[in-house]
């Protein structure tokens, strides 16, 4: 899995937070929660898909999968407040935090 998104054409961000406990893993899902929304309003037309789950035995991990027009919508998603909010308080909530990128290869 790449580290990087590639550098043209749509691609697929898999990230998986893990809350150090039950109450910072809420207060992710929340903010997480409060970007959600805006990537799939009209305010993000090259995000194509945002959608977060969490796990069902203890709770701590999320996971957000996250589909991209390309690397420059990824970029307008990462510059909006409700990102911002959610890196900067991230460090403090996360006991660990992973981005994956990849290419759907079959729909």
């Amino acid at each position: 899995m790449s580290a990087q998104p590639p550098a043209q054409g749509p691609f697929i961000l898999v990230a998986t937070l893990i809350g150090k406990g039950k109450s910072e893993a809420e207060k992710l899902a929340e903010l997480v929660t409060a970007v959600a929304k805006r990537a799939n309003s009209n305010e993000e037309p090259g995000t194509k898909t945002y959608r977060l789950s969490r796990e069902y035995s203890e709770g701590l991990k999320l996971v957000v999968f996250e589909e991209y027009d390309n690397a420059e919508a990824l970029k307008a998603h990462q510059a909006a407040p409700e990102f911002q909010a959610l890196a900067k308080a991230a460090p403090e909530l996360a006991a660990s935090f992973d981005m994956n990128y990849l290419n759907q290869i079959y729909p």
